[in-house]
């Protein structure tokens, strides 16, 4: 029997146990104060909702704390679009969706041109050019691992184009030997593994990245989460 903290192996991170090893109750106490996610763009008293995409989402139980935190730290309406690439986990975020007025769930790979429609269409129909925050997660390394440096470059620069605020949760380096390692054992590969030229220090290529070419400025890094990772918001 597989072991509870055990994630096992998935080539898009689409695990199906996800909170049971990752806590998502965690990941919010690590999350800064209404400060750093209100929008310098915003008339003050603006009643708008305040939009957010989560790229990600898995079966959206973090969805919803961060729906709640923010709505608690905001003080006003939040609304949340997540999206994840594996369909059986949408089911799911849309099974348990208590708040359907405030959280939508859609099934998109965000590098998928038709696909990523849906994230430009929900945009439209809210008369907005942009989210007020788009939120990636622990994602980074399996958009890295499944298409490459230019890939994971492409993701980052077309969710910084539709976000305010831009926040990012890198895995690094040791993460994807451990992701590979797993995989290995159950028989299959991340075939660019060996081909990345982002490796021991991708998590300083990925701030480099948005800092120099998408002229993105960090405002805020949360302490490590016990994975050691660090979530950063950037403006």
């Amino acid at each position: 029997m597989e072991h509870r903290n055990d994630p096992g192996a998935v080539q898009y991170g689409n695990f199906m146990n996800y909170y049971q090893f990752n806590s998502a109750t965690e990941r919010v106490k690590l999350l800064p104060k209404a400060e750093v996610w209100s929008d310098e763009h915003e008339e003050p008293g603006e009643v708008k909702p305040y939009l957010v995409l989560d790229v990600g989402c898995n079966c959206g139980v973090f969805t919803h704390l961060l729906h709640e935190f923010l709505e608690e730290e905001l003080k006003r309406p939040v609304h949340i679009l997540g999206v994840d690439i594996d369909p059986r986990l949408i089911q799911r975020a849309e099974e348990n969706n208590t708040c359907p007025e405030s959280i939508s769930y859609a099934c998109v790979d965000v590098l998928d041109e038709t696909a990523f429609e849906d994230i430009l269409d929900y945009l439209e129909k809210r008369q907005r050019e942009k989210f007020n925050a788009v939120c990636c997660y622990s994602i980074t390394m399996w958009i890295h691992l499944n298409h490459h440096d230019n890939g994971l470059q492409l993701f980052l620069k077309k969710l910084s184009q539709l976000s305010r605020l831009f926040v990012v949760e890198p895995q690094p380096w040791k993460c994807y030997q451990t992701a590979e390692r797993r995989l290995k054992k159950s028989g299959e590969v991340f075939p660019l593994f060996l081909e990345l030229q982002w490796r021991s220090n991708v998590e300083e290529e990925i701030q480099k990245y948005l800092n120099h070419v998408l002229k993105r400025r960090k405002i805020f890094e949360s302490t490590p989460t016990k994975w050691q990772r660090r979530i950063c918001f950037y403006r």
